[in-house]
């Protein structure tokens, strides 16, 4: 059977001060092959960002990742199911200016 990869692009522009949860639904049984953050220069740790699926904080395990002109991307084999959510936190600590930030979670079925 031929596999197949889908990627989710939560891309967010949060306002100075706010936060916000977004979540889309996985429609296969499946695993989470990696997850991709980028924030873009002038962040300077202002934003804070986690994902994860279900109840379960898998990226970074516990915390946020705050970092500036940064696009790491985490391989991961975690394990999600049809109907399951990924999700992801995005709060913008800045009191002047949003920011845009971006996590790319790839997922592969077969």
């Amino acid at each position: 059977m031929v596999k197949q990869t889908q990627q989710i692009n939560f891309r967010y522009t949060v306002q100075p001060g706010r936060g916000l949860k977004a979540s889309e639904y996985v429609p296969l049984d499946g695993i989470i092959s990696s997850v991709c953050f980028h924030f873009p220069p002038g962040v300077m740790g202002w934003v804070q960002v986690a994902f994860g699926h279900g109840s379960k904080q898998i990226m970074p395990i516990s915390g946020f990742l705050q970092l500036d002109d940064a696009t790491p991307v985490f391989p991961t084999a975690e394990i999600i199911h049809r109907n399951e959510d990924i999700w992801v936190v995005i709060q913008n600590t800045d009191g002047i200016n949003p920011h845009t930030i971006s996590v790319i979670a790839t997922m592969d079925w077969d």
